[in-house]
């Protein structure tokens, strides 16, 4: 094998140089010795191949055993070289004589063996090698050598296949070498399970030649707790000697890591060559062990669980653990019920922590039974309540989480009537929210209660028919102060301080100071993707485009609640139409319209509903959205039009008018905002004077100072492209008068000059089958390499034929190809191609169009 097999071994370098060095100096006959330590696997038998024929290539006499006369070496020539292969495996005599060879000086000696500290011959002739020569360890290979290493075999692969590799095989040159070797033989999409496979066959191979007393000790190495001797005895019944010789095979293999952990793809063939009424009973003597010397640790525990293992002390100490696991918790709660605990004695808890994972699913299954069993009472019946509230809400199906506590009416509801208040306050029930409210008195301001009983108390504040721009923005403070405090109680709420805040800072045109608390928020150590989204709107409607397009494709849409995921639409809706983009913006809307059957309108759902009513309009398919968009006019009718809620879905009701073209409509649309600041509302004010100015627009009847007032007023709430787009179509309507047109057109330039827009469209999901979602940036695998040179050329706006001579095929086979995207990408004209092209990152620099 070249030199070059050898770049990540350095001790390879090494031998080789010294051995050419002493061949330079032949006649000197000066000896050199080795001792090539290291595992199975990492390459000492094919480092001592090399170094065979590299002897062998200078003329050196060879000999490879020790019990044996080597051959008489030429007096006139270099001295024999001994070169020892698993000297592990000689006897007590053999290593001894080995020794003695050592010490004697004479020739070139090449060892290699595996560690094993415990064998005092072993620790001989290291300790032999070490006076006369080197000691040279081989480690496994680091995550960074894996692609070096790849690149030396000829190989070559990604860097997330080469990380996954070196998960899987603990950088065992064995294990690489079988790895890489499966994933380039397979497609890149399926490099990864390929891997997996591979892997687990080599690790069962492995293990097909081991002997059972070692099983046994590998499967105590699948907690990875370490491996003890004193332990070891009482797990496997072996004396203290024999457990350090295990130990020491075992730590030999190409299985363990260097934290006494089995490798994962070698558990499954583990279990099976064991048997596992003989795994299993290997783990219950485990845990017995570790728990009467007290070194059980959780998440010792849980492996032991998830094992299999089942009792109900370990069931226990998991039910114990699960209370501070965190995140884990759920994890922790399935093991102890697979240990054995009563899964209706921890149901609560179990939901609690699925439900503050977003699991909701899990949350549900667990507590909705709860109500319907007799016996419960008190407590456990409104925690239940609770959580099942709570899931339904960050469904977007507040009206049926208000149910629940309409039946379980206040005396039952007891401490957590603030929660109760808030799911009834976001469903417009203002009446039993204040019946609720009204026993606050009787609960102590505990500091578990706090959050709700904030959010209770602002939603209140902003519902009052009095004072409501004061009583508002108060609310807006108390809630991204209680949102600075940090995550807060560790219970599972129907919504958050921070969104609460964030959605009424967006709704009364101050999109940066919910920002600002979002990005407190995420600083004091929250953490769920409805911030991410919320972020989004934030960016939105303060102009920044390219912020929101970055934040919203980075989204994992799996992972977003149901009113969240209406939320995240709404704001590649919202994009695309200010983009201008009519065929990114048909898709964000066949994306999005099957949540509008699969949520209520609440007081936390009126801005996308918003945005998606204007998008309708534009689309002509506003009947689709429009019982959504009816309910979202009654709760506010039965709210009596609350400012801090109902001025910005007043004001999409007036862009979907403009939309429209309709001044009648527009009219109508604009009379709730007049009444608002005819009562002192500042904000619907700024709406009320734009959506007059439009009416102007659509009249033809400019007056200029009303329209630069409005302009003002519409940058004032960060609604810059609002107010470029008022001043364009001012000046428009009024070309008549060039003074006017050209002050108005600089009015419009000066707004879009506040602008980011965004570069490219955002990969939204687009609807599949039924109502699931798949996104859209996943269409890019679809398409070959050559399909892929193919759509570039098109939207740099070549012709077929143009295009054949650039790949060096016929205009022909270009438009095979066309016809293939189309079909694959499920684009339906020309210009929506050109589109999803663009969306899926084909994206030239210059926008191009097929041929005809």
């Amino acid at each position: 094998m070249p030199d070059i097999a050898f770049d990540t071994m350095p001790c390879a370098r090494d031998i080789f140089r010294e051995l050419d060095s002493a061949a330079a100096r032949r006649n000197t006959h000066a000896p050199g010795v080795f001792l090539i330590r290291g595992r199975s696997g990492t390459g000492k038998s094919t480092l001592l191949a090399a170094v065979r024929t590299r002897l062998r290539e200078q003329g050196i006499p060879l000999c490879d055993t020790v019990g044996h006369p080597c051959p008489e070496p030429d007096p006139a020539g270099p001295s024999t070289a001994l070169l020892i292969d698993n000297a592990h495996t000689l006897s007590p005599d053999d290593l001894q004589t080995l020794c003695g060879i050592i010490e004697s000086g004479r020739g070139t000696i090449v060892v290699a063996a595996q560690p094993r500290p415990h064998d005092p011959h072993l620790r001989a002739l290291t300790d032999a090698v070490a006076r006369r020569g080197r000691v040279l360890d081989l480690r496994p290979l680091g995550v960074a050598d894996i692609g070096p290493f790849a690149r030396e075999l000829g190989m070559t692969v990604p860097r997330h296949v080469a990380q996954h590799i070196h998960q899987q095989t603990g950088g065992i040159r064995g294990g690489v070498v079988t790895a890489l070797a499966a994933a380039c033989s397979a497609r890149l999409d399926a490099a990864i399970p390929v891997v997996d496979v591979a892997v687990t066959d080599w690790a069962r191979t492995l293990l097909d030649d081991l002997a059972p007393d070692l099983l046994e000790t590998l499967s105590v190495a699948t907690t990875g707790t370490g491996l003890d001797s004193s332990e070891l005895t009482a797990v496997l019944g072996v004396g203290t000697a024999a457990a350090q010789g295990l130990i020491d095979r075992a730590r030999a293999t190409a299985l363990v890591t260097d934290a006494d952990l089995l490798l994962a793809p070698a558990i499954a063939p583990l279990r099976t060559l064991l048997g596992d009424h003989r795994y299993l009973a290997v783990q219950r003597r485990l845990f017995g062990a570790r728990l009467a010397a007290g070194l059980l640790r959780d998440h010792t525990a849980l492996l032991l669980a998830e094992s299999g293992v089942r009792d109900p002390q370990l069931a226990e100490f998991l039910c114990t653990a699960a209370e501070h696991a965190g995140r884990e918790a759920v994890r922790y709660y399935a093991a102890a019920a697979a240990a054995g605990a009563d899964p209706d004695h921890m149901a609560l808890r179990w939901a609690e922590a699925a439900a503050q994972t977003g699991d909701g699913e899990t949350a549900m299954r667990l507590a909705e039974p709860m109500l319907a069993r007799s016996g419960i009472t008190g407590t456990d019946l409104a925690d239940a309540v609770r959580i099942c509230a709570a899931v339904l809400t960050r469904r977007g199906l507040t009206g049926r989480a208000a149910q629940l506590y309409s039946w379980l009416g206040p005396a039952r509801t007891g401490a957590d009537w603030a929660v109760g208040a808030t799911v009834h306050y976001l469903a417009g029930n203002t009446a039993t929210a204040t019946r609720l409210a009204e026993s606050a008195p009787q609960w102590p301001p505990t500091e578990a209660s706090t959050q709700a009983r904030l959010i209770a108390v602002a939603l209140a504040g902003t519902l009052a028919e009095t004072d409501t721009e004061t009583r508002t923005a108060a609310a807006i403070s108390a809630l991204a102060q209680a949102a600075d405090s940090g995550p807060g109680a560790d219970v599972f709420l129907p919504c958050t301080a921070v969104s609460i805040a964030a959605l009424l800072c967006l709704s009364t045109g101050a999109p940066q100071r919910a920002a600002d608390a979002l990005q407190r928020a995420t600083a004091g150590g929250l953490r769920c993707h409805q911030l991410q989204v919320l972020s989004a709107w934030a960016a939105l409607l303060d102009g920044d485009e390219q912020g929101a397009a970055a934040i919203a494709g980075a989204l994992n849409w799996e992972q977003l609640d149901i009113r969240d995921r209406l939320l995240a639409h709404g704001v590649v809706v919202g994009l695309a139409r200010r983009a201008g983009d009519h065929h990114a913006l048909t898709r964000a809307w066949h994306a999005a319209y099957p949540l509008f059957d699969a949520v209520d309108a609440d007081l936390l759902t009126l801005l996308p509903i918003g945005e998606l009513w204007t998008a309708g309009v534009l689309l002509h398919e506003e009947r689709r959205i429009a019982p959504l968009v009816e309910a979202a006019h009654v709760l506010l009718r039965r709210l009596h039009q609350p400012p801090g809620w109902a001025n910005i879905f007043h004001w999409y009701a007036v862009q979907a008018a403009i939309a429209a073209h309709n001044p009648e409509r527009l009219l109508a649309a604009t009379r709730p905002l007049d009444t608002a600041a005819t009562a002192g509302d500042a904000h619907a004010g700024a709406l009320a004077l734009a959506a007059r100015a439009w009416i102007s627009v659509l009249r033809k009847q400019i007056v200029a100072t009303r329209v630069e007032a409005a302009v003002a007023g519409l940058r004032g709430l960060g609604l810059a492209r609002e107010a470029a787009q008022l001043a364009a179509a001012s000046a428009t309507a009024a070309a008549a008068d060039a003074v006017t047109a050209a002050a108005l057109g600089e009015l419009a330039r000066a707004a879009r000059s506040a602008l980011r827009p965004q570069q490219l469209p955002v990969p939204a999901p687009v609807a599949t089958t039924g109502t699931e979602l798949v996104p859209a940036a996943e269409a890019e695998a679809v398409l070959s390499e050559r399909e892929r040179e193919v759509a570039e050329l098109v939207l740099l706006g070549l012709t077929y034929r143009e295009i054949g001579a650039r790949l060096y095929i016929s205009a022909k086979t270009v438009e095979h190809h066309v016809a293939r995207i189309r079909r694959r990408i499920g684009a339906t004209s020309r210009s929506e191609l050109l589109s999803m092209l663009r969306a899926m990152g084909c994206a030239a620099h210059q926008q191009g169009s097929l041929p005809a």
